[in-house]
């Protein structure tokens, strides 16, 4: 309450409204309202799909619990994963075997330097841990950058997976150096964990060719609700076989077969809905809350309204979910940012899907005019630049609606 409190007291000081309006500053959105409209934009187009997709799992829950009437939250993904082996023959254990640590590694650094034209050494740099990767990135034979690939769990170590500037890179002055930081096994991974991987590494890239400008690149100089866009975009490569044909082998080296790629995408968009209606549900709680006077707010019954009205699961009595959501802190009211940066990454990813993913044309235009240009002009131009036209948030509104 207390952080509610005196983040209002700084809007009014600022001569805001609230301190949703002050968090908007230096956004694509702009503006609290556009948080709304976007919000029920998503929440319209995913009306139908979440009606289905509940359906779904409370019919398979009533064949494990006959007299079963609702799905809980902490049921959707024990019952996703049986509908997924059941309905889409998908086995995840069968998945797993193509995709060793080193293997994925090695293939992601592959496929960026046949995308955009680099070279990647491994480096005899000093690092902190014996199991710590170093890396220098060349372009021409001339380096731009490095990094480190902090892959795999140890003691006292960040638990997440996420990419930290060690360096910022500026031109004629420094090179940017980065590190990925992650928690993956060292042997076989997860698919999701391959999609993390490549979506982290997104970021590194980002990092490395935005720092080859004058101004010093770093992530805060670009709007916050963009900076997850290029590398949410970038996921898609590891659902395209041409793509995990190339890395993914089991021990046998037998390549992952075409027929079990596809039966991956077939299954990859069921309970979307769900999940965004989930990700709506927090947009909701954090942008409400910051979006008006905290003064005499009750936060259990806050909170109850937001999830009886947002959630697909509804309220559960007794959670306080708001006193462990720890982006009320760092997000703030801009939790929305996830979903946002989802519908730019689908509009970059549009003239990837109508010239090839592979294309090394449009990944050369890609790189020069959105990653390198990040920062020195506002990004909607940046995406405007790319695609030729206006970004709109209508293509994933008509993903989700699609059921993907």
């Amino acid at each position: 309450m207390e952080l509610l409190e005196e983040r209002y007291k700084l809007a009014k000081l600022l001569g805001h409204k609230n301190f949703a309006e002050t968090n908007m500053i230096g956004t694509m959105v702009s503006a609290p309202a556009n948080v709304v409209k976007f919000t029920d934009t998503l929440s319209a187009a995913i009306k139908a799909p979440v009606v289905k997709e509940k359906a779904i799992l409370l019919a398979q829950k009533q064949k494990l619990t006959p007299d079963a009437k609702q799905v809980h939250r902490w049921d959707a993904s024990y019952l996703s994963n049986i509908i997924r082996e059941q309905d889409y023959s998908l086995d995840a254990k069968e998945v797993r075997q193509y995709f060793d640590y080193d293997k994925v590694r090695d293939g992601i650094v592959a496929l960026s330097e046949s995308m955009f034209d680099i070279t990647i050494k491994p480096s005899k740099v000093a690092t902190w841990h014996s199991s710590v990767e170093a890396y220098e990135v060349y372009e021409h034979n001339k380096l731009i950058g490095s990094f480190f690939l902090d892959s795999h769990p140890r003691d006292g170590k960040f638990t997440h997976a996420a990419q930290f500037g060690m360096q910022m890179g500026k031109k004629g002055q420094t090179l940017p150096k980065a590190a990925l930081v992650m928690n993956f096994p060292k042997g076989l991974m997860e698919h999701s964990q391959v999609e993390t991987f490549l979506h982290e590494y997104g970021h590194l890239l980002h990092f490395i060719f935005a720092g080859q400008n004058d101004i010093g690149y770093s992530r805060f100089q670009g709007e916050s609700d963009f900076n997850e866009a290029p590398s949410m975009m970038l996921e898609e490569w590891v659902w395209d076989y041409d793509t995990l044909k190339d890395f993914a082998t089991n021990a046998k080296g037998e390549v992952i077969p075409k027929a079990l790629v596809e039966k991956m995408n077939k299954a990859r968009y069921f309970g979307q809905a769900l999940g965004v209606a989930t990700q709506l549900t927090y947009t909701a709680l954090s942008f409400d809350l910051y979006n008006r006077d905290p003064a005499g707010i009750d936060l259990d019954a806050f909170e109850k309204d937001i999830f009886e009205r947002y959630s697909p699961y509804g309220y559960v009595e007794g959670t306080h979910m708001h006193a462990s959501f720890g982006h009320l802190d760092g997000y703030g009211a801009k939790y929305y940012t996830y979903q946002w940066s989802n519908s730019i990454a689908e509009e970059l990813l549009s003239r990837f899907k109508q010239e090839g993913l592979l294309n090394k044309k449009t990944a050369k235009d890609y790189r020069q005019l959105v990653l390198a240009k990040t920062g020195t002009k506002p990004a909607a131009e940046l995406v405007k630049d790319f695609l030729g036209r206006d970004f709109s948030v209508d293509a994933y509104a008509k993903k989700l609606s699609n059921g993907g």
